[in-house]
């Protein structure tokens, strides 16, 4: 079991249990009446959202949807927390009352890619958490249960007497600024569902009409609070709406299902219209995939060879020559100091020596450099050890994706030991750049040009790296004079 199932399935207990807690702080409240349709109404709203925030939170872990739906299913546990007859948990769930519907407004506003992309989605957002929760709390402190209607209700533990005036404008500005914010999100989801194409309103239009019956149904609620009508009419209101938002996470499902039907359709009838041309690419495409793949399983044997030659001939054999020093110069120790001390500096230099040569080696593994420093400092390494002058034009100012780090690193690496080796250049030029989601490498020589990335393994390896980001690697040649430039374009979002 992965990662994520675990910790999904570790949420969907903590919900049931969640919702047994809260099952029995409701039926065992003393000052709430229709205790039994209450119960029903946060567990069919939080266990609906819980369970299929779930099932889109493991279907696409990469969405904001499903944890944002599963957040809502947990905050609609809370609803419990008032009908507690201890004034501490009943404050605490007074406090969170309007939160379920805050959250619900994150998961609408953004709705399907989850992610708040302009100014204008986070401000409303960012002003619904504001009137739910800062409003709430200022709104609370000035409030008296049982001033309120709520018979039986405890007491505020935190409550602030005479400040009735003060009480009342606070909950004209939160319910004021309520409907003000669901009308805006109401204009700005209508005009995304406007301009949408017809299978994005596939998927939209479930969502957005039940989450409109609920909405509607909500600020029939606030307007009743607010202008003192019955209360039997504002909890009717409030019923109504809960039970709607009950059913919107299967609305949620059902235009992701809609949607996911139409993506099918198109792609069968493209299938239909270019079966064979679709055939032979991807054909070419599976016999490159598994020959990249069988380079880069030979290139990591290869590598641990070489590891392993390197180890063998080099660090262990000085080891070895200091342990047989240190042996001499401890049984000389007493007898000749003199030949002992000569041993001792024997040995540190065999130490010295070691320190370097596992240095070196962990450097073509991976560059501690670049891990501790980024990219500019490990490439300003390179262009210092090189033996031709190199000149680093431009770097990106900022850190970038480990593997995309890694692969540029290395291009570069592979690309400079090769002007070095090869080219018979006067000098060579470095840039890296990132620009439109793409991260740009060239290494640039004026020397004799002939590179051929299929003469050699280290061009090729290259190649297969990139590739495995879904990059773009090429070698042009310019002749001589003109040199060789090597550039890989490396996804990087």
């Amino acid at each position: 079991m992965t990662g994520l199932r675990r910790a999904l399935v570790a949420l969907g207990a903590l919900a049931l249990v969640f919702g047994i807690g809260a099952l029995l702080l409701v039926l065992g409240s003393d000052h709430q009446s229709q205790r039994g349709l209450a119960a029903a109404l946060i567990l069919a709203a939080a266990w609906s959202f819980v369970g299929t925030g779930l099932y889109a939170w493991y279907r696409r872990p990469a969405n904001r949807i499903g944890p944002l739906m599963t957040a809502v299913g947990f905050a609609w546990f809370l609803e419990a927390l008032s009908f507690s007859g201890s004034a501490v948990v009943f404050s605490l769930g007074s406090l969170t009352a309007a939160l379920p519907f805050a959250i619900l407004i994150h998961l609408l506003v953004p709705f399907p890619s989850g992610r708040l992309e302009t100014r204008l989605q986070k401000t409303l957002v960012g002003l619904t958490y504001f009137d739910t929760t800062v409003l709430q709390l200022a709104w609370f402190v000035f409030s008296e249960p049982a001033a309120e209607g709520c018979d039986g209700c405890p007491a505020n533990p935190v409550l602030i007497e005479g400040q009735t005036v003060l009480r009342d404008a606070i909950n004209a500005g939160q319910v004021l600024l309520a409907i003000g914010l669901i009308a805006a999100v109401g204009v700005v989801v209508y005009r995304r569902w406007r301009d949408s194409s017809a299978e994005q309103r596939r998927a939209l239009t479930p969502v957005l009409a039940t989450a409109a019956l609920a909405f509607g149904f909500l600020v029939v609620q606030l307007i009743a609070s607010g202008i003192g009508v019955s209360q039997e009419v504002e909890s009717g209101a409030f019923i109504a709406s809960v039970a709607v938002f009950a059913c919107l996470p299967f609305a949620f499902l059902a235009g992701l299902l809609r949607s996911r039907i139409g993506r099918d359709e198109e792609v069968r009838m493209a299938l239909s219209a270019e079966n064979e041309q679709l055939t032979v690419e991807l054909r070419a495409k599976v016999e490159e995939l598994r020959a990249s793949r069988a380079r880069i399983v030979a290139a990591g044997h290869r590598e641990r060879r070489r590891v392993e030659r390197d180890l063998h001939d080099g660090a262990q054999q000085r080891l070895v020559a200091l342990t047989m020093n240190l042996r001499l110069a401890r049984d000389k120790l007493d007898a000749e100091p003199a030949a002992a001390a000569e041993l001792l500096e024997e040995a540190l230099s065999e130490v010295g020596a070691a320190t370097v040569e596992l240095r070196e080696l962990a450097r073509g593994i991976h560059p501690a450099i670049l891990s501790d420093r980024g990219l500019e400092a490990a490439l300003g390494g390179l262009a210092e050890r090189s033996p031709v002058p190199v000149s680093i034009l431009e770097t990106p100012g900022e850190r970038l994706p480990e593997a995309v780090e890694l692969a540029s690193y290395f291009v570069i690496a592979e690309a400079l030991t090769n002007v070095a080796r090869y080219a018979e250049a006067e000098g060579a030029t470095v840039r890296v750049a990132r620009r439109d989601g793409l991260v740009e490498v060239e290494v640039r020589d004026d020397g004799v040009g002939g590179a051929d990335p299929s003469a050699g393994s280290g061009l090729r390896g290259l190649a297969d790296r990139v590739a495995a980001l879904e990059g773009r690697f090429e070698v042009l040649d310019g002749g001589a004079g003109e040199g060789t430039t090597v550039r890989a374009s490396i996804p990087c979002e």
